[in-house]
This record gives C-alpha cells, sequence and structure tokens, in this order.
C-alpha cells in the first residue's frame, strides 16, 4: 500500500523561504500513525513538487480554507488516477459537506483518534465518507516521525506541540471550532522525550497560547530548561502579569514570541475580552516582556468595524512608540464557521467566497468604515512603510534593546524583515471588488468547482450528529437537521 500526506501550497507554484518556514508536524504525526508496512511519501508543496507520474493508493490532504481550491484540484486529479482521497483539516472539518464532494472521506477535527480506522476501513474497502473523534487524547499520541526531513530550514527547526484548545472566543479565530475551548495537555514527560529525539536545539512550539494554563506551562519550562535548547512560540499578552512563569519562559530558551495584538484602537480592544485593555497597559506589557529578554512579534489585524482610515497611521505611531522591529501585519479575515463570518453573512456584506482569498491578505468583506479598496491599500500602506529599506535599519536599534543578541536570533530578525518587505509585493490592492461582488450575488465562487453557496458550516458537536447519523445508517431527526441548518 502506498500513502501520500500532502500539505499543499497557497499560491501553487510560488515557493516560500525555508527559514522561516512554520515546520510541518501534523503530517509527520499522521505518519506515526500510519502501519509500518505503508509505503509513506510526504510533500509540502511550499517546499516541492508532488510526483504525478507516481500512483498512490491512498492520499491524505491537509487543507485549510486558503488552501482549499487547490487541495480540492489536487484531489479531483487523483481521484482521476484512481487514487482514494482523504481531505482533513480545518477547512473540512467546518465545511465537510462541501470537501465530501472533492473526497472519498472527510476526517472531520483532530485525525489522530481516527487516522487508524481510516487505514483499516481502506484496506477492506470499506472507507466511510466522514471521520471524527472528538478530543483525541493527548497522551496516546505518538511522538511525530521526523525523518522525512520535507521543511529543514538554515535553523533546523522542530515542530513540537504541548497543548491543544483555547479558552478564548475570539469572533474572528477559528481556533476553538477545530480544537475546542478546553485546553488539554500533552504530558510534560512526552515533550522533553520529542525534543530529545527530534536531534534539534531549535523549536518552534506551535501551541495557540504556551501560557494558556499557567501552572502546566510552569512546569513545562522548568523541565526544558536543562535542554539547552531556544525556542520560539506564541502566548497572549497576559503572559507579563505572571513574572515566575515570564522568568522560567526565558529560562527555557525561549527566544521570542508571537502575540495576537490585534488592534491598536481602544474600541477595538474593549470589543475583544483581552486581558489588557489599553493601549498604555499594551505599551508596559512588551516592555515588561522584552526586558526579560523575548523578543515580542505582534500580530495586528486591520478592518475591524471599529476602524477608520485613521487606523494606519495609528498602527504605524504605535509600532515606532513602542521600538518593536518586527510585525505581522493582516486584514480581517471571516473564516467560515467563525462568529464574524455568521454576521457578516447575515448582514451581506461577504463579497468574495473564492476561498484562495482567504490568505489575511486580501479584502473578502464589506469594511464598515472604508470600501474594500481603502482597506486594501491602507494594509498595504502599512506593510510597505514598516518593511520600507530605511525602516529596516532603523529597526536594527530596536533589536539590540533585546539582550541577549546573538547570530541567530539576528539572522531571524533579518529574515522577517526581509520577508514582510516581500509580502508587500503580493498584497492585491488591484481586485475589482464589484467584480467579486457580482460573482457572490451569482453563486460563481470558485472556477471549475460546483459547490453551492449554501454549505453548511458545523461546530465539532454538530459534526458528531453528522457522523454518528452516517454511522447509523439513519436519517437525521428533525431538530437534528434544524441545529444542522443553524449554521
Amino acid at each position: 500500500m502506498k500513502l501520500l500526506l500532502v500539505s499543499p501550497s497557497h499560491r501553487f507554484g510560488r515557493k516560500v523561504l525555508k527559514a522561516i518556514k512554520i515546520p510541518q508536524l501534523s503530517l509527520h504525526i499522521l505518519a506515526s500513525l500510519t502501519p509500518n508496512d505503508v509505503d509513506i511519501s510526504v510533500v509540502d508543496e511550499e517546499i516541492r513538487e508532488i510526483d504525478f507520474s507516481s500512483h498512490f493508493d491512498l492520499v491524505g490532504i491537509s487543507c485549510m480554507t486558503a488552501t482549499a481550491n487547490r487541495s480540492y484540484q489536487l484531489s479531483d486529479r487523483f481521484r482521476q488516477k484512481g487514487s482514494k482521497v482523504v481531505l482533513g483539516g480545518i477547512h473540512p472539518t467546518i465545511l465537510p459537506q462541501e470537501a465530501i464532494q472533492h473526497a472519498d472521506a472527510v476526517v472531520i477535527g483532530e485525525a489522530e483518534g481516527c487516522w487508524a480506522d481510516v487505514i483499516s476501513d481502506f484496506r477492506k474497502g470499506k472507507l466511510q465518507k466522514f471521520y471524527h473523534v472528538p478530543e483525541p487524547d493527548l497522551s496516546m499520541v505518538p511522538f511525530p516521525r521526523r525523518d522525512f526531513h520535507i521543511d529543514k530550514a538554515i535553523f533546523n527547526c522542530v515542530g513540537l506541540m504541548t497543548t491543544r484548545g483555547c479558552p478564548y472566543a475570539c469572533e474572528f479565530c477559528s481556533v476553538t471550532d477545530f480544537y475546542g475551548r478546553k485546553i488539554r495537555h500533552r504530558p510534560v514527560s512526552m515533550v522533553v522525550e520529542d525534543t530529545k529525539q527530534s536531534g534539534s536545539k531549535t523549536f518552534l512550539i506551535l501551541d495557540d497560547n504556551v501560557a494558556g494554563h499557567p501552572e502546566y506551562s510552569k512546569k513545562l519550562f522548568e523541565a526544558l530548561i536543562p535542554l539547552g535548547i531556544e525556542w520560539v512560540g506564541q502566548s497572549s499578552i497576559s503572559l507579563a502579569k505572571d513574572k515566575e512563569m515570564l522568568k522560567l519562559c526565558r529560562l527555557s530558551g525561549c527566544a521570542a514570541l508571537f502575540f495576537g495584538l490585534e488592534s491598536v484602537s481602544p474600541s477595538s480592544l474593549l470589543g475583544m475580552k483581552k486581558a489588557l485593555q489599553s493601549i498604555e497597559e499594551t505599551e508596559e506589557a512588551i516592555k515588561i516582556i522584552q526586558d526579560n529578554g523575548i523578543a515580542f512579534h505582534p500580530s495586528i489585524i486591520l478592518g475591524f468595524d471599529t476602524d477608520t482610515k485613521a487606523i494606519f497611521d495609528d498602527t504605524l505611531e504605535f509600532l515606532a512608540r513602542t521600538k518593536l522591529p518586527t510585525m505581522a501585519l493582516q486584514v480581517l479575515t471571516p473564516y467560515p464557521g467563525t462568529r464574524i463570518y455568521r454576521r457578516f453573512k447575515d448582514q451581506g456584506r461577504i463579497i468574495s467566497h473564492d476561498w484562495s482569498h482567504y490568505d489575511h491578505h486580501t479584502v473578502v468583506f464589506q469594511p464598515k468604515n472604508m470600501t474594500p479598496q481603502e482597506l486594501a491599500e491602507g494594509h498595504h500602506y502599512v506593510q510597505s512603510e514598516f518593511y520600507s529599506f530605511s525602516s529596516i535599519i532603523r529597526h536594527i536599534p530596536f533589536l539590540l534593546r533585546v539582550s541577549p543578541i546573538n547570530l541567530r536570533r539576528a539572522l531571524l530578525f533579518l529574515l522577517l524583515n526581509i520577508a514582510g518587505k516581500g509580502v508587500a509585493k503580493y498584497i492585491d490592492t488591484s481586485l475589482d471588488w464589484a467584480e467579486n461582488n457580482e460573482k457572490s450575488d451569482s453563486q460563481k465562487f470558485r472556477p471549475d468547482d460546483n459547490v453551492l453557496k449554501e454549505s453548511s458550516a458545523l461546530s465539532l458537536d454538530q459534526a458528531y450528529v453528522l457522523v454518528r447519523s452516517l454511522k447509523d445508517d439513519r436519517p437525521l431527526k428533525d431538530d437534528e437537521q434544524h441545529t444542522l441548518g443553524d449554521h
């Protein structure tokens, strides 16, 4: 049996800089869950191309919304060649009825609890349409197979998983739709052993919030200290309030953290139920974190309903005032399944259902206080100004404020600035939004794709109802149909 596991490219044919590529983990975990007698190939299309001359009995594709079009294209092509295709990931989880039109099976939610069943059913010739095991036990997940080396980068950065789930329910975020709101932990001993077995000294912890459960986080950081590693991850800004955890975080090898700052608008922050709801508190937290030797890499989103065109200069002024040397800038993206998607859809403000546009850099909705063109141009303006050559030079002293300074950290800073400058080139300010809106109205969203506009977005609970009814070979009850139809 030959199995191909694929992470599709967002923009096919455009490769990414390996040095800043987020390391692959999900496919490595699937590979470790696959029986040893299966011949496995793993391809990340952002790094290398698929060999279509080879035949594969089964193909597993990990799909995000931005890669959905490419995922469906690959699925259709492999099925035409005689392969069976399984789609999984956040997009098929939210829109399983859409995904199944391009696949033989869809994994809803996390695959760890059901991948063995997928392989077994395939071998028996009884592949089911939907698979779903809610919240699998992370202590039962084996160590990822890392022998494929599909994304080895300059830093030999390896992905680690320590927790899943997020207690926050941000209107624009789909994390809780996939992993749930309860934080589940991988035993600290398993994380330490995985770290040792990886053969690397540099890691990206892929959790949505490494500080989400303080008691667990402190135990984890203490256990990592003797290993002498360096790592980066993602955290809530509330980390600044816990001096003990912040100190342990740095001693464990943390060099930088990605923070969902979201906005520099006080009115936007008030509506997000953030731990820090004033700009003054945020600026103080940035100083505390960086004074503790951890670089602060913020994520900022443009296009909230409280944003006017003044937000663009306000954002640049905030970044200059806080002396931050890097940042990730995005436009608000209403992903299917999120509350903001449902709200915008109800208000008639979704202007594109071309999933390839759902990439954080393309405007797919009608903003409240400006036109889509103005938001796109403002996004391009802030990105271009912050990562201009003159600004990058000005950022160098900002980097030196965060000690210790070493070659690895300096290279990461340089690469993030180079990548940030490159992102500006791909922010499309030339889209015809009127044409997008017309396509949306006429249900012509994706070329060569006949998926209906009203595909249902499911929560995990609703997905369970769908999977259970199909397994039991029974029709949905009236109340279950109503529940599914609400999304």
